[in-house]
């Protein structure tokens, strides 16, 4: 994914460890928009590379790569050795997501990858006519988006990849998606250029459409991450500069209960992992 130039951000997700007074100290300096930026990594290319943080270890992607980096002692520095390299696709990474022992890739080559993260297993399947924009994976189940206006449920069964289960006609390009807690239904970001709403819940057993979140996205308000909080909240955020919290526990129209804006022109992303306890907002500048 390329893009203008970029610096991680840390902002105090490894929040597992550390002892209650630290957290509600990083808690107050949340609320007072106070932070701490870090340059953990540099590349010379201009990319904009999907990450994530688990326990200890950072992956993100590079190119068609994913790179897994372990933190220093100190937990404010990484090992600049990586860990772990994963390979497989033809074209860029366009999100990954660890799912148990796995991480499930979405690539430009419009395939999703399969690899463990212990050993050399990798398996890559073709799954969209165009590139792989979004996946998560939960309970054994695959999700995708495309640029290709459709996404797509899948079993990780070793015995059954590549088989889909559900092929769901969106009417736009799905830059991100996200598999409930519950397991029984996941929602799609779309662009918001060939469809109204660009957030749509679907069965996960049906592909079936349940609901549309909000309805007063300008044109082009596209949403690049979305993330569960819990099985009635939801966070989304996008090309209109919003990072917005659900409750799906209110009516369609009145969900939409904080709404956090930046400062335009940008887009922003939600950055998580393991032990986050804010999101983690990333503005492309």
């Amino acid at each position: 994914m390329r893009c203008s130039n970029w610096i991680f951000c840390s902002f105090g997700c490894r929040m597992s460890s550390v002892p209650v007074k630290e957290r509600v100290k990083v808690s107050q300096n949340w609320r007072l928009g106070r932070c701490r930026e870090g340059i953990l990594l540099k590349w010379r290319c201009s990319q904009m590379p999907w990450m994530q943080l688990e326990d200890d270890s950072l992956y993100i992607s590079q190119a068609n790569f994913i790179l897994a980096y372990q933190f220093r002692p100190d937990g404010a520095s990484l090992n600049r050795r990586p860990l772990g390299v994963f390979a497989g696709h033809d074209e860029d990474v366009c999100h990954f997501v660890l799912a148990s022992s796995h991480i499930i890739s979405a690539g430009g080559d419009g395939k999703i990858g399969v690899h463990k993260i212990h050993s050399t297993f990798a398996v890559k399947y073709s799954a969209h006519e165009q590139e792989v924009n979004c996946v998560d994976c939960k309970g054994g189940i695959i999700v995708s988006g495309s640029r290709d206006r459709t996404a797509k449920v899948w079993p990780l069964a070793s015995g059954r990849l590549g088989q889909c289960l559900h092929t769901i006609q969106t009417e736009d390009r799905v830059w991100s998606i996200a598999i409930s807690p519950l397991l029984s239904s996941f929602v799609t970001g779309t662009a918001c250029c060939g469809h109204f709403s660009p957030l749509r819940i679907w069965d996960l057993n049906s592909g079936k459409l349940m609901t549309h979140l909000g309805s007063d996205f300008p044109p082009g308000a596209g949403v690049l991450d979305v993330k569960y909080e819990s099985p009635s909240t939801l966070l989304s955020c996008g090309y209109d500069t919003y990072v917005r919290y659900w409750d799906l526990r209110t009516s369609v129209r009145q969900m939409a209960i904080t709404c956090w804006p930046q400062a335009p022109p940008t887009m922003v992303l939600c950055d998580s992992g393991t032990g986050a306890r804010r999101p983690a907002c990333t503005p492309s500048r």
